[in-house]
């Protein structure tokens, strides 16, 4: 029993007991990683490339935005996959456009699918008719935009009007009543001082 006492004051006393600092670790910390997930490749690019025969519907190019445009008898989806329209071969074209500012835009690459017996004579009108009638599209789009936001403009440049010829009219209402009401006091002999 005195033993026992003796045990518990020593383990009490001894160095570090109190304050509850400890040993060293017998075991090492285990690391932490970070940045270790990636995701699969999307398989991008060219599918089907010039002189290839393709069918309606046949994915020519999948990509991230417009590397390549979609030139004659070909459609683009909404993630500018290109695609096929018609039955017939793949042809790369090129236009340069001198009026564009920016050095990579001035070559704009397109995808087309001519039929057969066209495949040899590509019409460079046909293609740059066809990005004509898109640059049309879209300016016609930019000016609806420009209508619809002067329209807007136009309201609330009128609700603004309204605001301020109502408040217009609420002081003027206001300075009437202050006026009348310093008559009726100066009637009754109550000095007012403005």
């Amino acid at each position: 029993r005195n033993m026992s006492v003796q045990r518990s004051f020593a383990q009490i006393f001894r160095p570090g007991f109190l304050s509850g600092s400890r040993g060293f670790a017998s075991k090492a910390a285990g690391g932490s990683s970070s940045n270790t997930k990636d995701s699969a490749g999307r398989r991008l690019g060219v599918k089907k490339f010039g002189g290839k025969l393709v069918r309606p519907g046949h994915i020519l190019v999948r990509q991230r935005g417009t590397k390549f445009h979609p030139g004659l008898n070909v459609g683009m989806g909404k993630d500018h996959t290109l695609f096929s329209l018609i039955e017939g071969k793949v042809k790369f074209s090129r236009t340069f456009r001198p009026e564009v500012p920016n050095q990579r835009a001035r070559l704009r690459k397109f995808v087309n699918v001519l039929p057969l017996d066209q495949y040899d004579q590509l019409p460079k009108e046909s293609i740059e008719t066809a990005y004509a009638s898109r640059q049309r599209i879209r300016k016609n789009n930019l000016e609806m935009k420009g209508k619809q936001r002067e329209a807007r403009l136009k309201i609330k440049k009128e609700k603004l009007d309204l605001i301020e010829r109502h408040a217009a009219e609420h002081k003027a209402e206001r300075e009437a009543r202050v006026e009348a009401f310093k008559k009726r006091m100066q009637s009754q002999g109550v000095g007012i001082s403005a």
